[in-house]
């Protein structure tokens, strides 16, 4: 089922980011079953989520593990981002989310706007 968002309605409470990176993505139950990631692009990332475009329509209710790239910031020992501007520098996050809700692209019609919930980050 696709849950279209309301026009004009929105209940964010944090500032989005555009991004225009990719994301790569499996479903929570398919971590450790050796099914592969697939590939997304983020549009925008804020503090509690994201979201993304994705080839096909994901569930709602779905736990997804994403795993994403910043190219310029680097993680330090203590959990914290810092801005190196230097473009082989790569922070990567791990992120635990639920899919909260799923449209069709208005831009690209043939992949699926798809928003996501943070729920945890993922330790390696």
């Amino acid at each position: 089922m696709i849950e279209h968002a309301n026009v004009g309605e929105d209940r964010r409470q944090d500032e989005r980011v555009a991004k225009n990176l990719f994301v790569r993505f499996t479903r929570l139950e398919d971590l450790h079953a050796d099914a592969p990631y697939r590939d997304g692009q983020l549009l925008d990332i804020s503090g509690r989520g994201l979201c993304f475009l994705a080839e096909e329509a994901l569930s709602l209710g779905s736990q997804l593990v994403m795993v994403l790239e910043f190219p310029g910031w680097q993680a330090t020992a203590d959990g914290k981002w810092i801005a190196t501007k230097v473009e082989e520098d790569v922070g990567v996050l791990r992120v635990v989310g639920m899919v909260s809700w799923v449209a069709v692209s208005r831009a690209k019609p043939d992949r699926y706007e798809t928003g996501i919930s943070f729920s945890g980050v993922v330790t390696v």
